[in-house]
């Protein structure tokens, strides 16, 4: 009796990716890969063509997306043991060169570029979130360069107080910040955004230039608590790297 075949399908912004005619025992397989790593099997396909697709372009392009991926990627620089003992003197949300790195962006106040929806239309699709942003973070406010799932209001304004932001406390930790439940974290409970039920889950990673100096995050949250796997974080971290490309290149 001939096999049935069915193609394994996901989308990422406009583009449909196939993975035709899996047999029972690879669709099997697949099936417990995704399980293992806590994912339905499109958001695992989904994750392993993104991080393909980062890897590819930073080992092997010789494009100038691939040569400044590989460079980025070089120029990531690791917190020392002074930069650590100085944050408890002063946060890095209110550093001086970090500050003028912002301004250098020119973004702040910038109009809307399709580039940058297209981007945060990525992000969205591919980690199957109602909302996500590029933002610009100054010691003062926070800038939305893209946004997809903001409240009427800010969407309007694209800017907030920068103690009503989240990613103010993703700038000062310097790396990837997580967050399942924002109602039992410690830092976050008594947030507004948390106790008006806006951002209850969040993943954001700061956007860095060649000097380490954090300029903005790209994150993305939720209104309901949520498991972010380490696909999850992974796939964010990977599209970070694009963005990095489109500010700073």
């Amino acid at each position: 009796m001939k096999a049935e075949y069915s193609p394994v399908c996901t989308n990422i912004g406009e583009m449909t990716i196939g993975v035709p005619e899996f047999d029972d025992r690879l669709d099997a397989i697949l099936g417990q890969q995704a399980e293992k790593a806590g994912e339905s099997v499109d958001g695992y396909v989904r994750r392993a063509v993104v991080t393909r697709l980062v890897q590819e372009l930073t080992d092997r392009d010789d494009s100038e997306l691939g040569q400044l991926l590989r460079h980025l990627k070089a120029a990531q620089i690791e917190p020392t043991a002074a930069a650590e003992e100085s944050s408890s003197i002063e946060r890095a949300l209110d550093d001086p060169d970090r500050l003028a790195a912002v301004e250098r962006t020119g973004l702040l106040d910038s109009p809307k570029e399709d580039s940058y929806d297209r981007l945060v239309a990525m992000v969205v699709d591919a980690l199957q979130v109602p909302s996500a942003a590029v933002s610009l973070i100054d010691n003062r406010r926070q800038f939305y360069k893209s946004a997809v799932g903001l409240p009427v209001e800010l969407e309007e304004a694209r800017e907030l107080p920068v103690n009503d932001s989240i990613c103010q406390y993703t700038i000062d930790g310097g790396q990837l910040l997580v967050v399942e439940d924002a109602r039992v974290h410690e830092l976050l409970k008594d947030h507004p955004a948390v106790l008006n039920k806006l951002a209850v889950s969040y993943m954001g990673v700061p956007l860095k230039d060649d000097q380490g100096h954090a300029v903005g995050t790209l994150c993305v949250w939720d209104e309901q608590p949520r498991e972010w796997t380490v696909g999850h974080q992974q796939i964010l971290q990977d599209l970070a790297w694009i963005v990095r490309e489109r500010i700073f290149g």
